[in-house]
């Protein structure tokens, strides 16, 4: 017979894990990527005090980046028809409802509005690849790298972030700017994007690297 899970072992298990695990490291050449911090998911029933960490910490990641000349891009999600959805979103109820092309919940929250020289790329389902102008976007500013901000972190932002691991980009997912209100799919997909896609990294290294000019984070541990 199968011994029963430690769920909470198991959670410091991947917790220590994460810490230690290899990095892929940074590239010459990031960009800021958002992903859909929109009215329609940062302002519903089920947040908690998180979200306004999160956009907080990734307005502090905005502003490092601008002044430095990093390029920021905000992703979000606008339908012309709620049909436009994958099936799962059609099939149940979801927060994607609100985002029906002029409806205002799709408006950037204002805590991480979009200013002059920041890129805006529509799309309709979880990647920010699938169907957008995104890869194109990318390759025209010669980004290796993509540094990301965003909700959920086990939806959207991971579905971004392992569609840039497939494309043979570099992927920074900065922790405390991500946000999800589903905190063990968070942890999980946390713990999949060091193991298998890219590296988890934290606001003030990123600040810290921005700052100093220098187009790195320090490598971790083999695990």
């Amino acid at each position: 017979m199968t011994a029963e899970i430690d769920w909470n072992a198991e959670m410091a298990r991947v917790r220590t894990a994460r810490a230690v695990r290899t990095r892929v490291g940074p590239g010459r050449n990031p960009a800021v990527v958002v992903v859909d911090f929109q009215v329609a998911f940062t302002r519903h029933a089920e947040i908690g005090p998180g979200t306004a960490r999160s956009l907080a910490s990734t307005a502090q990641l905005l502003d490092a980046a601008r002044a430095v000349g990093i390029p920021v891009i905000h992703l979000v999600m606008v339908l012309d028809d709620l049909g436009d959805r994958m099936l799962a979103q059609r099939v149940r109820s979801s927060l994607t409802e609100g985002c029906l092309r002029g409806d205002p919940r799709t408006a950037i929250d204002p805590a991480v509005g979009a200013q002059p020289g920041d890129h805006v790329v529509e799309k309709t389902v979880a990647s920010g690849f699938f169907r957008t102008r995104l890869e194109g976007l990318l390759a025209e500013l010669e980004v290796d790298e993509i540094v990301l901000a965003g909700t959920s972190t086990s939806g959207c932002v991971r579905a971004t972030a392992v569609d840039a691991a497939y494309r043979s980009l570099r992927v920074s997912l900065v922790e405390e700017c991500c946000d999800d209100f589903r905190p063990l799919s968070e942890q999980a997909s946390l713990w999949d994007v060091q193991d298998r896609f890219g590296d988890v990294v934290t606001l003030t290294e990123t600040l810290d690297r921005f700052a100093a000019g220098a187009p790195g984070h320090r490598a971790g541990a083999t695990a």
